[in-house]
């Protein structure tokens, strides 16, 4: 038996460049949506739950915690990027090539995964603004 579980309506902002996107290449930001789904084998006989809803979003915070407010950077181009002013600038280093909502949304979906130890599948919807989203299942 497969049981989903999820929480959703989680936001946080940030700003990133899309270099890959014509005409969009200045750095700009985002409100972004998170919907988390958590797929496990059954229900855990001794507990009631596939996850607790309160474990699974306290997992989903503190990840989002590490994404909010930052600027995301591609690892590729940190040494590239420079910015001062009279301001705290926080950044989210990603793996991907570029800092798409695609690749935002894959590297949280893995770090909920890895935090949930491995042991569930993971959904996730994230949407980039109010009309656009992605869904990313991992792994």
């Amino acid at each position: 038996m497969k049981v989903r579980v999820g929480v959703e309506g989680i936001a946080f902002d940030s700003a990133h460049y899309t270099l890959s996107s014509e005409g969009n290449d200045q750095l700009h930001g985002h409100t972004y949506k998170l919907s988390v789904t958590v797929e496990g084998n059954g229900i855990d006989p001794d507990t009631g739950f596939v996850v607790d809803f309160g474990i699974l979003k306290k997992i989903v915070l503190e990840v989002i915690k590490e994404w909010d407010h930052k600027l995301i950077i591609p690892k590729r181009d940190v040494e590239k990027v420079s910015i001062k002013g009279p301001f705290k600038l926080e950044t989210k280093t990603i793996e991907g090539n570029y800092p798409t909502v695609e690749y935002i949304g894959f590297e949280i979906a893995k770090e909920i995964y890895d935090r949930l130890g491995g042991k569930y599948s993971i959904e996730i919807k994230i949407y980039e603004g109010e009309a656009s989203y992605v869904i990313i299942n991992y792994p």
